[in-house]
């Protein structure tokens, strides 16, 4: 019966962190993405993480699977019917000046059944576009996985440095920025530059916790050797907000591989320059 209890517990916690997401207001057409979020996260709760996935996932929303990107709608069509149990909250939210583009991350849990303590736990990155019907689709989605419960504060937050004017739109400079830049990566074998990042920025990386702010970043030191291969990239039509991703090796010390996916997240907050607002190394 304790046990039962404490499950219990958890569950109706984590329920009552969302109601308070859901409380909260965000100025603007960014709450439409955050609501988008919430009801993703709901429905996944309520229904099912297979229909909530099916449901909320663009036509061609990217996926990633043994380190390669997929049709993400195919992937979860495909999946078997499980009871598991995906559960998530947004802390964070951005949205373009056009506002067709969007993300949110946040902290996520995972349990065998709504009767089930989490087992697995992590920290998810969702980019949405708005289709052609004005609804919000997830058009790619990548997680990284933590050894424990994440923890932190629960408010939800929205980038401060906001565009003021559309620009220039252009999938190619973007294109050309991040193969620049994946190449530089590449002859060093790092997995970051910190020149190349916005003063509010995030690096996710499995296994550890999320680091978070320029400050923090610029004290990280990699004991591994990282080889990117870009994909794709797309950009939002006011020309301020983009993502890119593709297929990233990774090579220990002991020179063991581990094949897995990056998203990046870039940002134009003032002037022409792209940063990255947001990095994620996960499957």
């Amino acid at each position: 019966m304790i046990r039962c209890y404490i499950i219990v517990c958890l569950l109706s916690g984590f329920a009552l962190q969302n109601e308070r997401v859901y409380a909260q207001r965000l100025s603007g057409p960014i709450q439409e993405v955050v609501d988008a979020e919430m009801a993703f996260a709901k429905m996944s709760m309520d229904r099912g993480t297979k229909e909530a996935f099916i449901k909320f996932l663009d036509i061609d929303a990217v996926g990633f699977v043994n380190g390669e990107p997929v049709n993400g709608l195919e992937l979860w069509k495909k999946k078997p019917a499980s009871n598991g149990i995906l559960y998530w909250r947004p802390v964070f939210a951005d949205i373009s000046l056009a506002e067709d583009f969007g993300y949110t991350t946040g902290p996520y849990q995972v349990s065998k059944d709504k009767d089930s303590e989490p087992f697995a736990f992590g920290y998810y990155a969702t980019v949405w576009k708005k289709n052609e019907t004005g609804l919000w689709k997830v058009a790619v989605d990548l997680g990284i996985y933590a050894e424990q419960p994440v923890g932190g504060s629960y408010s939800l937050r929205t980038a401060r440095n906001k565009s003021k004017k559309s620009l220039p739109a252009s999938k190619e400079a973007l294109t050309f920025i991040e193969q620049s830049y994946t190449q530089w990566l590449n002859e060093t074998g790092n997995s970051f530059l910190p020149e190349y990042f916005s003063k509010e920025c995030r690096i996710y990386r499995s296994g550890s916790s999320p680091f978070i702010s320029f400050k923090v970043i610029e004290g990280i030191r990699e004991e591994k050797q990282f080889y990117f291969e870009p994909v794709d990239t797309d950009v939002s039509e006011s020309g301020d907000l983009g993502f890119t991703y593709g297929k990233v090796n990774i090579e220990s010390k002991d020179g063991k591989m581990e094949r897995t996916n990056y998203l990046r997240v870039w940002k134009r907050e003032s002037g022409m320059n792209w940063k990255i607002v947001l990095d994620v190394i996960g499957n």
